[in-house]
């Protein structure tokens, strides 16, 4: 609204971003994030990134696949996972 940049300083303490990174480690954190991301419950994650393409209406997506992925296999090992002290193995069902 102001016409006036951001640094990335800035913008991560007005919370518009997650994390910033040194010049030149751009990638490095990109692919640890990455490395991160593969770990999750794939079916999750496919329901994050419907919903995040769906803008506005990804909201009330959300809402009704949340209760759908709390019946899968996958959110039982987590929660088994989580009980056990254990990394999850999660399979996409």
């Amino acid at each position: 609204m102001t016409n006036r940049s951001l640094s990335a300083q800035e913008a991560h303490e007005w919370g518009l971003v997650a994390r910033v990174v040194p010049e030149g480690k751009v990638m490095e954190a990109a692919l640890a994030l990455a490395g991160e991301i593969k770990d999750m419950p794939p079916l999750s994650i496919k329901a994050v990134k419907e919903a995040v393409n769906r803008g506005m209406d990804g909201y009330e997506y959300a809402c009704r696949v949340f209760e759908n992925l709390m019946q899968t296999e996958d959110a039982r090992e987590g929660a088994q996972a989580f009980l056990e002290k254990r990394k999850p193995h999660f399979k996409g069902r």
